[in-house]
């Protein structure tokens, strides 16, 4: 913003975070950025904020850069299996269908994380679908 005429200088692009699609829309949409893919929304019944379940819209801003490639693989029920830095580890989800989903229609290299977070967030054109993992098996959601 100019001091003189409290105007802003050039047009910006805010950060927005979908709650509902548990995604993070690209700043830079306002180039014309072609979607690769769309996930369905997050199934209701859920409202954990805990490891393994959705993301709030403060830690996404806040903690969710710098961010590395990594290779992510389905195991079995909600585990997966990630290779961060030459590290395998295992990561679980409570929504393990839509995160295969989206780990098979991405691009190579399209899969990233936060550094020391168990966060995988898988890029579709327009933004990022984000998945808070968690490093520790999940039970059942509770309504």
């Amino acid at each position: 913003m100019s001091e003189e005429n409290n105007k802003p200088e050039r047009p910006y692009m805010l950060e927005v975070f979908s709650s509902k699609d548990q995604k993070q829309f690209a700043s830079n949409a306002e180039k014309g950025v072609i979607k690769g893919f769309v996930l369905d929304p997050v199934k209701p019944g859920c409202n954990s904020y805990s490891p393994g379940h959705h993301f709030h819209w403060i830690p996404i801003f806040k903690h969710s850069f710098p961010r590395v490639e990594i290779t992510a693989s389905w195991l079995e029920d909600k585990a997966f299996e990630v290779i961060v830095g030459g590290e395998k580890q295992i990561w679980y989800h409570h929504e393990p269908e839509r995160l295969k989903q989206a780990l098979s229609q991405c691009l190579d290299r399209a899969v990233t994380t936060t550094k020391d977070r168990p966060w995988i967030f898988i890029w579709c054109g327009d933004g990022c679908y984000a998945f808070n993992c968690s490093l520790e098996p999940l039970e059942d959601c509770k309504e």
